[in-house]
């Protein structure tokens, strides 16, 4: 990787796939951002090439010095390329060194870059997030996002106002970074693991290049695995809603069919209301194993693939340009 410089620096990680026009862009407005503030010097990229090395344009990033390229053996998907790329680069982290996190394509905007760092070092807090304002989705995209954000908060109590555009202190990032949620989902970790944050106001921006990739089926997906570093919450909020489904059903019945027949239920009548509410009840539970059950098995197949030679050996097993 590039030579150490002295004093704290700033890193910029970026998975990329397919997107080297947008980058080269993003490059150069990344440094202006931060030339205006005195940081170039000090400023360090790191991407993290997704297409496993199929995409030849890449080769274009191998002129800028500051710009060190990961090629992971096989696409890791835009979350897992952001995590195997600050799990490379942590041997390297200094303490009062800064880890930027944002997309390739533009869209989180160079521009809100030195507000996030200025907000890390004035407010002493471990991490920055941008809080969305405005998105410049269709509004189809839009409303199923609401949606999420809905379903997000009554499964987890949480809110999701933020993504992966972030700024964090290098000693916060090295002390955490091998957490197993990391291999679950980048953004909804940095939620979970409740370190002292602060927000940003950051509108999204407009892709420099090319047409974005996440459709419907990619945002649910994305969604799912959103979820996921919650499981914990979700269970207990799952159960808590179970018992009470279990109660109120069992009352319910009780209640119509006292009306229904004009007296107290006998066993034979009760019977059948309680085998309904206790299918209920498992159904939930079901859900609840098996959610659990997934968001485990995802975290340990992860193993060993976020997680590069060079962090173990010290030798490195990915392609590096």
């Amino acid at each position: 990787m590039s030579e150490a410089a002295p004093g704290p620096r700033l890193w910029v990680v970026c998975p990329m796939l397919r997107d080297t026009e947008s980058y080269l862009r993003l490059h150069d407005e990344v440094l202006d951002a931060c030339r205006r503030h005195g940081w170039s010097d000090a400023v360090r990229f790191v991407v993290v090439d997704d297409s496993a090395g199929t995409d030849h344009e890449v080769a274009q990033l191998t002129r800028f010095p500051d710009v060190t390229v990961l090629t992971p053996p096989f696409g890791l998907g835009h979350q897992r390329a952001i995590v195997y790329g600050l799990r490379y680069m942590t041997p390297e982290l200094g303490p009062d060194d800064v880890v930027v996190t944002m997309d390739s394509d533009g869209e989180d905007k160079p521009s809100d870059l030195p507000r996030l760092v200025e907000e890390l070092r004035s407010s002493g807090a471990a991490l920055v997030l941008a809080q969305r304002t405005k998105r410049s989705e269709p509004v189809g995209f839009r409303a199923m996002y609401v949606c999420f954000r809905l379903v997000f908060r009554v499964l987890t109590g949480g809110t999701i106002r933020s993504g992966n555009f972030a700024a964090q202190r290098g000693a916060s990032l090295v002390a955490t970074i091998d957490h197993p949620s990391f291999d679950l989902c980048y953004s909804a970790t940095l939620l979970a693991l409740k370190r002292s944050t602060a927000m940003v106001p950051c509108a999204r921006g407009v892709r420099f290049a090319g047409t974005s990739r996440m459709n419907r089926y990619a945002l649910v997906a994305h969604g799912m695995r959103m979820l996921l570093p919650f499981s914990e919450n979700i269970a207990v909020r799952m159960l808590v809603l179970a018992a009470s489904a279990f109660a109120g059903l069992v009352v319910f019945l009780v209640l119509l069919a006292t009306s229904v027949i004009g007296q107290p239920m006998t066993a034979p009548v009760l019977a059948p209301c309680i085998a309904l509410a206790v299918l209920f009840l498992a159904a939930f539970t079901a859900f609840v194993v098996l959610f659990s059950g997934f968001s485990q098995a995802s975290a340990i197949a992860m193993k060993g693939v976020t997680v590069p030679a060079s962090r173990r050996d010290g030798r490195s097993s990915v392609e590096v340009s």
